[in-house]
């Protein structure tokens, strides 16, 4: 699962995260599942919110990566808000996102 429903938010932009927490309840075709994070970090950016369909969010490694995080996500809505208001224009290429970490994978 490389993009999924967000049901909700279980922690917030800038909390610290511990391998194994619930971050995020995403919808599946069977259930809803807690989507856990595989990795320690901070959630930098939400970049879908409640209700979206998309690639999940952004995981910094370090507090120092934060903010080069949250450009990257604005930059990735920037985009893909670009896209949806030119529907006939092809899909835009996401950018290079190191921290990209989609959480449900």
């Amino acid at each position: 699962m490389t993009e999924g429903k967000i049901v909700s938010w279980i922690k917030s932009e800038d909390d610290v995260l511990s391998k194994g927490e619930s971050v995020v309840i995403v919808e599946s075709d069977k259930a809803d599942m807690d989507v856990e994070t595989f990795y320690d970090g901070i959630l930098a950016a939400i970049v879908v919110a409640e209700g979206e369909v998309a690639p999940i969010g952004l995981l910094a490694e370090t507090e120092a990566n934060v903010p080069k995080a949250k450009t990257k996500a604005a930059a990735a809505v920037a985009v893909a808000s670009s896209s949806s208001s030119n529907p006939s224009a092809p899909p835009p290429a996401v950018p290079s996102m190191e921290f990209w970490v989609c959480l449900c994978c």
